[in-house]
Order: C-alpha cells, then sequence, then structure tokens
C-alpha cells in the first residue's frame, strides 16, 4: 500500500522506527582510561574481645574455717600479697611446740659435743676408759639425730601454716568472692577470682583463609565510645581445634593502650596488602539489575573506535579503584564517563584523544 494512501499519523510513527537503528548507530563521546597493573590493599572488618591473659580460680589445699579476709570484690592486690587466713590456731600451737621441741634438742646436742670434747681432752693423757669416749660419741650422734628431726618437724609445720594463707600468685584485681568470714572452706572449693589487668590481649576471630596473608597484614583496632583507630601488632596466630568453624584466632595487643576491662568488645580493620593485577577507576563499572557487573571495552576498527560490552569480576577497592579478577588485561581501554547508554559496537569518539 503506498504511503500516500496510509493516514498521516501512521506515516510519522513509521518515519519514526525507522530512525531509531539509525540513532543506535551514532557516535557517542566518552573518556576513557587505560587498564593498570597495581595492587590493591584488601580491607577486612572484624570483631573480638578484650581478654586477660591470667585469671586464676584460687583455692586452698587445707580445710577449716575463714578466720581473716583482706580483700575485697574489686580490690586490686600485688603479687604475694595475703587474701585471706583460714583458721590456723591449732597448726600455730603445733608450730611453738616444734620450736621449744627444735630449741632443746640444739641444747641437748651443745652439751653432748661438749662432754665428747671434755672426754677427748681427758683420753689424751690416759684418764678416760676407751668405752667412756665411744658413748660420748654416740650420744652426740644420738643429739644431731634427734635435732635434725626436730628441724624437720618444724619445717613441715611451718610449711602446713603457710598453706592457711591464701596469697595472690600475681598483680590483678579480685573480681569474684564467693567466700565470708566464719564460712568454712574445703580443699579445691574456688574462693576468690584473681585478673591480671596489667596486660590484656584482643582475641580477633580471623577467617582461615586469610592466615597465609597476615605477615604483612596492618590491624587497627577501635574501642567502645572511642571514634579513633589505634594501631594494634600481632602476638599470636592460633589455629583452631574446631575445623568447622574455619577461623582461626588472632592475639594482638594495642601499641598504645588507654584504660581496658576484659570482656569489652572491639572492631578491627585488617588491611591486606593484595596481589599485583588489573585495576580500573569505579567510575568504569556498570552494576546490573540481575547483579552481574560489566564495564565498557574500547576496541579500534580500522580509524573508528568502537564500543565492546565485557562482563568481569570484580576483587577489593582502594581509593576509587577497584581490581579486576577477571576480563580485562592491562593495557585494555575503557570507558568510565558517557558508559549508561552505550551499545556494542557503537562507534566511539574519545574526548582523551
Amino acid at each position: 500500500m503506498p504511503l500516500s494512501c496510509l493516514p498521516q499519523r501512521f506515516v510519522v510513527l513509521l518515519l519514526t522506527a525507522g530512525l531509531i537503528p539509525m540513532a543506535l548507530a551514532q557516535e557517542a563521546r566518552v573518556h576513557t582510561v587505560d587498564v593498570e597493573r597495581e595492587a590493591i590493599e584488601e580491607t577486612i572488618e572484624l570483631t573480638g574481645s578484650v581478654v586477660a591473659p591470667r585469671t586464676a580460680n584460687l583455692s586452698s589445699d587445707v580445710e577449716g574455717r575463714i578466720a581473716d579476709l583482706h580483700v575485697s570484690l574489686g580490690d586490686n592486690v600485688e603479687d604475694d600479697q595475703t587474701l585471706l587466713v583460714i583458721d590456723d590456731a591449732e597448726i600455730e600451737q603445733q608450730a611453738r611446740a616444734a620450736d621449744a621441741q627444735y630449741t632443746e634438742a640444739q641444747a641437748e646436742l651443745d652439751e653432748a659435743r661438749r662432754l665428747l670434747d671434755e672426754a677427748r681432752q681427758l683420753g689424751e693423757g690416759q684418764n678416760i676408759a676407751r668405752s667412756e669416749l665411744r658413748q660420748r660419741e654416740n650420744a652426740v650422734a644420738m643429739a644431731e639425730a634427734v635435732l635434725e628431726r626436730r628441724d624437720a618437724e618444724r619445717e613441715r609445720l611451718s610449711t602446713q601454716l603457710a598453706r592457711h594463707r591464701l596469697k595472690a600468685p600475681f598483680t590483678g584485681m579480685i573480681t569474684q568472692r564467693n567466700i565470708e568470714v566464719g564460712e568454712w572452706s574445703s580443699p579445691g572449693n574456688e574462693l576468690l577470682t584473681l585478673v591480671d589487668l596489667e596486660r590484656l590481649r584482643l582475641d580477633i576471630a580471623v577467617p582461615l583463609s586469610l592466615y597465609s596473608r597476615m605477615d604483612d597484614a596492618d590491624l587497627k583496632v577501635r574501642l567502645p565510645g572511642d571514634p579513633s583507630w589505634r594501631s594494634a601488632h600481632t602476638l599470636a596466630r592460633v589455629p583452631r581445634e574446631d575445623d568447622a568453624s574455619r577461623q582461626f584466632l588472632l592475639r594482638a595487643a594495642l601499641d598504645d593502650a588507654p584504660p581496658l576491662l576484659p570482656g569489652m568488645s572491639v572492631r578491627a580493620r585488617l588491611q591486606l596488602s593484595g596481589e599485583q593485577g588489573p585495576t580500573v577507576p569505579r567510575d568504569a563499572l556498570i552494576r546490573r539489575p540481575d547483579g552481574n557487573i560489566s564495564l565498557w571495552l574500547v576496541r579500534q576498527d580500522g580509524d573508528t573506535w568502537r564500543a565492546e560490552q565485557r562482563r568481569v569480576t570484580t576483587g577489593p577497592s582502594q581509593d576509587g579503584t577497584t581490581a579486576i579478577l577477571d576480563g580485562v588485561s592491562p593495557g585494555d581501554r575503557v570507558v568510565v564517563e558517557g558508559n549508561q547508554r552505550l551499545e556494542d559496537g557503537q562507534r566511539l569518539i574519545l574526548e582523551d584523544e
């Protein structure tokens, strides 16, 4: 049917439709950059907690009534400080008796030695029988044995008396008290809990896949209520026995630590050096509704530049630059401006030429 026989509005529509492919084929003005080869630092956000390197649940190995309690909850104590005393009246009496017996045995030994010296002096002049000399020598030996036995008993009671006093094994804070004066304590009962607050550490759970990349990692930590990120250094990397967790324990310490308490939660940021690879400006990437990411490459066709869409796999980003794991190579040219409405094969005018 001739166009003259069609209504005018249909003619206009047909003419307009015929112009669409022509519009798509029009040249687009774009800005481009070359794909660079560089390493992108990867930042990993993690969480952790403040832990004490030493926590002791203190108990006594003797039985008895609590006679004195020298600490309260929250008290700071020094190493070897007496924390409590279990009733030691009976053992103290035995210790005093042992001291007296030791003193008596020492006096008997001194007397036996004096008599032996006297006999030896008389023996030089043949004024004492040989049997008497041997008897006095035996008396000295017996007195020495008695003194040694009394000394051992005295030391035993002294040790037992010391066990009635519970002392701090290190400097720290009393965080739990489970006993009061007058209560009965049995061996093994947890009486006090002591926590070392001088060398608090940070325990951070890190994905096991990062274990081999930790040598040059930079660690920063943010504490509750503190807006700043503080530098920290690694003390140990400890694999966990539970393989299902797919994590390892990173134990760290702050370089300049403010007051901390065990149990505080922390945020950690690991900066890992990446491998050398292709990188592009973030503006070159186009995120599709289906989740795919692509960019536009610039290909030369004789004297003409044309657009080529390329789907890519991205890696970490840093300062507006993104690592490309798959899809482009260093030296490729990509569009960074004017890349929103391009079509495959469309002719391009490079504004940066």
